[in-house]
């Protein structure tokens, strides 16, 4: 992937990550109707997730420090998954995202604080622009579900789980392990897979559970697209996490995917966004421009 410019990459990933984020939304909306069904569709997506890996680059030689941090990785990522289904769910979709986008503060501050990595005037004009574009998104007057205690506790914990990600993800990349990309997402996606399994089955006896998912045909495919973006995306991300500093591409990932995902729903979804929307959207690809920082 060295010989490949990083944004052609950062593009790849956006494109996987939006029709991932797609192919949720559908589930969420019309399939899934209780939380052993979100467990069900995790445990399906991460063995998806590594067995695309495996096909795609194997595992190779790994050491104790990548399976240990596999390991927490790919718990982190299942209550991630779980949490941000369920507000999805509970609560409105604009607000949901954009508190899940803002996690991107977490591992942004972390290569300053921990990498020690040096940021350009122009890119902090940049995150600034992009958390003005964050905050724009959410649209008050959009005909949505009331925000509870419920769906706020979901958006707390999916908010710092997407961000340890992120902060793991540049941990395993900055150590000397790095050339283990791989493995470690194949030991993650596994273990996620086992623990996702155990848990549905556990909370379907605990809830009396009796049937399966509706529609188990458009689920398995759900699934399959979902494991399949999200193997493309992790490995990219994983990768482009170690090459660039976390102050750009955190911003640049999670904002690009917003601002994708806001002309996804006009476009395919025939969706209207408001004037603020439609500010904040300007507002973000100019804030992309910045912290590309061109002018150096």
């Amino acid at each position: 992937m060295e010989s490949i410019n990083v944004y052609i990459l950062l593009v790849i990933s956006l494109l996987a990550a939006v029709a991932g984020g797609m192919a949720k939304t559908y589930y969420t909306g019309r399939i899934a109707k209780n939380t052993a069904d979100y467990y069900f569709s995790n445990a399906i997506g991460s063995l998806v997730v590594a067995l695309v890996l495996v096909i795609w680059g194997g595992i190779g030689l790994i050491s104790v420090f990548t399976v240990v941090l596999g390991i927490i990785f790919g718990t982190v990522s299942v209550f991630q998954q779980i949490t941000y289904l369920k507000a999805l769910k509970t609560g409105p979709m604009s607000y949901t995202s954009v508190i899940i986008s803002l996690s991107t503060i977490i591992p942004t501050l972390s290569g300053m604080l921990f990498w020690k990595e040096i940021i350009t005037l122009t890119q902090y004009i940049g995150i600034v622009l992009m958390i003005v574009c964050f905050l724009l998104s959410i649209d008050n007057g959009e005909n949505t579900k009331k925000v509870s205690a419920k769906w706020m506790l979901y958006c707390v914990i999916a908010f710092i789980c997407t961000g340890l990600i992120g902060v793991m993800q540049k941990y395993h990349q900055s150590s000397v392990h790095a050339s283990e990309l791989n493995g470690f997402l194949v030991i993650a996606f596994a273990f996620s897979f086992v623990y996702s399994i155990v848990a549905y089955f556990i909370v379907k006896k605990r809830e009396n559970i009796t049937t399966g998912i509706s529609g188990p045909s458009i689920s398995m495919w759900i699934f399959v697209l979902c494991g399949i973006t999200a193997a493309v995306n992790n490995k990219l991300n994983l990768y482009l996490s170690g090459v660039m500093d976390s102050a750009i591409f955190f911003p640049l990932i999670n904002g690009l995917g917003l601002v994708a995902m806001m002309i996804v729903a006009v476009l395919v979804f025939k969706e209207k966004l408001s004037t603020k929307r439609w500010i904040g959207l300007l507002i973000g690809t100019i804030a992309v421009v910045f912290l590309c920082d061109p002018f150096v």
